[in-house]
């Protein structure tokens, strides 16, 4: 029977075990009405506590709400309990700048996942098939992809378990039909404007005339790309697991990810674009080949300062010992400069601050030639008030101890600060000229001396540099 096939097959990948209480999603269509029957006819031998999701995604008007109309009296005549949600699409879509697929899909795993919390339900099934898993898999190899691509959809990624992978649509359907188990048609489904509807509808039926068992020989395909990704998920973890966030961006996406160089340049090709996939995921973009191809040369070449534009929001950028993810929310993002004239003070200077403190003599440290780069004194009455703290500009220049006029820029690269992390350290000048770059370089104004008698003690906090 078609229940114990597939109760057979999440025993064998501990998909489901008994007790759990698990959430599926039902959109009202043939598979994920298969799928909530099939689990509550498993409910007594099984001790399964099913609850029925669904959510209505506002696209098609008075068909979407006979839907959820449906899935609520399915849900009615089963004895589960239904749990809904709703929003607008296109509002979504266009506040957030996405697709309408993308939009709801966001939106549906959101509703998905608070529904698991809500009930307190262990995973969320959803019925994705064997056709789903052809029309992925061939969908990302048409768009260009990777190994992880190839892999398809898993059997179960974090709270989701996909229990109907290795069933085919039309068994589902012809199970439904012999129980005489009703179902709903979406009619967007047969739009091929949509590049999935059209693999599903044409090019999947026209691969079958000539290769009648390619769902099959595709699902294998995928099963064994997923072994190898396990195996190289496990080469690269050392690298993946130590991406640093450097700053959140904008939600949608980190400001900034940085990894060592080194780590990256040490793996072979094909493992290094494995990890970059990850690293590309993690900045929320999409692992294409010309982005894998462009950013692994960029990594080989071992020049300094190179830069790959990954999409119209993200850049990878190869620094002295690290390479940098960032996006536009990390370098667009500004502060206005901050006036001081009155101390102690404060100033917040990204997720770093740097603090001021009038001190005496008796306070100065025996040697100011121990203190570490983060930190500053100076003779107080030899800078001229207020103080302030700004970014870097174009042309800065500061004078040092040996007399020497420098230009900030050749500053930043004798001390191989990365330029990517250069908008990021303050500047702290007095009313005349820069008298501190904190970790980088100290002017020579305002110089502490035996006679100086209040002094101006800086600190910079940080583990940045």
């Amino acid at each position: 029977m078609l229940q114990d096939d597939v109760w057979s097959y999440c025993s064998s990948l501990n998909l489901l075990t008994p007790g759990t209480r698990v959430v599926v999603a039902v959109s009202g269509g043939s598979d994920s009405v298969a799928l909530l029957h099939l689990l509550c006819s498993l409910r007594e031998s099984r001790h399964l506590d099913v609850v029925c999701a669904h959510f209505n995604h506002q696209l098609r008007g008075a068909e979407s709400d006979a839907d959820e109309a449906f899935v609520r009296e399915l849900a009615r005549l089963l004895d589960v309990p239904c749990e809904t949600g709703s929003e607008d699409v296109s509002v979504y879509a266009s506040e957030h700048h996405l697709s309408s697929e993308e939009a709801a899909r966001e939106l549906r795993l959101r509703f998905l996942r608070i529904t698991a919390l809500k009930t307190g339900a262990a995973c969320i099934a959803t019925a994705h098939t064997q056709d789903d898993q052809t029309e992925t898999v061939l969908f990302r190899l048409l768009k260009g992809t990777g190994l992880r691509g190839i892999s398809g959809i898993a059997p179960r990624m974090g709270m989701f378990v996909h229990p109907l992978l290795a069933v085919s649509k039309e068994e589902l359907q012809d199970w439904l039909r012999a129980q005489s188990f009703a179902w709903r048609d979406d009619s967007s489904n047969a739009d091929v404007r949509y590049e999935r509807n059209f693999i599903r509808t044409s090019v999947i039926p026209l691969i079958e005339t000539r290769f009648p068992v390619a769902k099959t020989a595709i699902a294998r395909t995928a099963n064994m790309a997923r072994a190898a990704c396990e195996l190289f998920e496990r080469q690269t973890e050392q690298v993946t697991d130590n991406i640093e966030i450097l700053e959140a961006g904008d939600g949608k996406h980190p400001g900034a990810l940085r990894l060592a160089r080194s780590a990256l340049a040490g793996l072979p090709d094909p493992l290094l674009q494995y990890a970059l996939e990850e690293i590309f995921a993690t900045a929320g973009v999409g692992p294409s080949f010309e982005r894998l191809t462009r950013s692994t040369q960029a990594i080989r070449n071992g020049r300094t300062g190179i830069r790959v534009t990954l999409d119209d929001r993200v850049m990878l950028e190869v620094g002295y010992q690290h390479v940098y993810v960032y996006g536009a929310a990390f370098t667009v993002r500004v502060q206005g400069p901050v006036e001081l004239g009155r101390f102690p003070a404060t100033v917040d200077w990204f997720q770093k601050r740097l603090t001021f403190e009038e001190k005496t003599p008796a306070d100065v440290p025996s040697d100011l030639r121990d203190i570490g780069p983060k930190e500053a004194w100076f003779d107080f009455d030899a800078l001229r008030l207020p103080l302030s703290v700004r970014h870097a500009r174009p042309g800065d220049r500061m004078t040092t101890f040996g007399g020497h006029t420098r230009k900030l820029q050749d500053l930043y690269v004798d001390a191989k600060v990365d330029r990517v992390l250069r908008a990021r350290r303050p500047v702290v000048c007095d009313a005349d000229a820069i008298v501190w770059v904190p970790a980088l370089a100290r002017s020579a104004a305002g110089a502490v001396t035996s006679v100086s008698h209040r002094l101006l003690r800086i600190v910079y906090y940080s583990s940045q540099c």
